[in-house]
């Protein structure tokens, strides 16, 4: 499995204003914002803002991943086209609206025809797309991780977001990244006002089995990073275990230690 970027921080494409200052914060991933962010009007010069950041990453230190449209809007096939062909290609390229493996086939297609580096991000915000999850995570070695969209998610199942629980969906996504050996990336908490329910949601999304999370505000980076980082018990434990079963069998604290308690310690950074 990659290595695994804690906040993700997205950024509107029509605002190139904010690349170098989304840069300067302790986001361990950007995310510039070609589709929900950008009006229908901006979306020409907000591919034209992507692709000059690209070729300069001027005051950007992170990994750069950027949002497309959907696959089945002509901007979307020009903003693919745009990456897969660009001199600097950006790291992740997400697909909004991830529903089907033709789908992240068809990109992985485009990129190895255009000799790209970049990889694939899924972005599963819909019930089909929750329902074909284990096979988006599976179909191309170029999938790098799947995100979860509530948003989306949440109105097509007739729900505010606000209020909805969506426990089936994030168990899925995360057993299906699981399952394909990719990373899993929870969908951001919209309050930005509410730093108590973005620690609690970074805390349940940990508990489910998630990775990292997206972030819509610098605010909600500090946050983030620290929910989704190991606890000082965590770190001490993993390496009690360690010390107690270098060989995968031991006894700690009176209590059998088994191999999946180690591949548990061993992934503790």
């Amino acid at each position: 499995m990659a290595s695994v970027p804690r906040s993700l921080l997205f950024t509107p494409g029509s605002r190139p204003d904010r690349f170098a200052k989304a840069g300067a914060t302790a986001a361990e991933s950007l995310i510039l914002d070609l589709e929900d962010a950008v009006a229908e009007a901006d979306k020409d010069a907000a591919r034209a803002n992507v692709a000059a950041f690209l070729s300069a990453r001027q005051g950007v230190a992170q990994d750069v991943t950027v949002r497309i449209n959907p696959l089945s809007r002509a901007c979307g096939l020009l903003d693919l086209a745009m990456l897969a062909t660009a001199p600097a290609a950006p790291d992740y390229i997400l697909l909004p609206k991830a529903e089907t493996p033709a789908q992240i086939a068809l990109m992985a297609q485009v990129l190895d025809d255009a000799g790209s580096p970049a990889r694939i991000g899924a972005l599963v915000e819909s019930a089909r797309g929750v329902a074909a999850a284990a096979a988006l995570a599976q179909v191309h070695q170029r999938l790098a991780f799947l995100m979860f969209g509530a948003a989306d998610y949440a109105a097509d199942l007739g729900q505010q977001v606000e209020t909805f629980q969506p426990d089936h969906a994030r168990a899925a996504i995360v057993n299906a990244a699981a399952c394909g050996g990719v990373v899993a990336i929870d969908s951001p908490f919209f309050a930005i006002d509410r730093p108590a329910g973005l620690e609690a949601d970074c805390a349940a999304g940990k508990a489910v089995g998630f990775h990292g999370k997206a972030a819509i505000h610098p605010s909600q980076i500090d946050p983030i990073n620290s929910g989704y980082s190991p606890s000082e018990a965590e770190r001490t434990r993993a390496r009690r275990i360690l010390e107690a079963a270098p060989d995968g069998v031991g006894v700690l604290d009176g209590k059998m230690v088994d191999i999946a308690m180690v591949r548990w310690a061993r992934s503790v950074p």
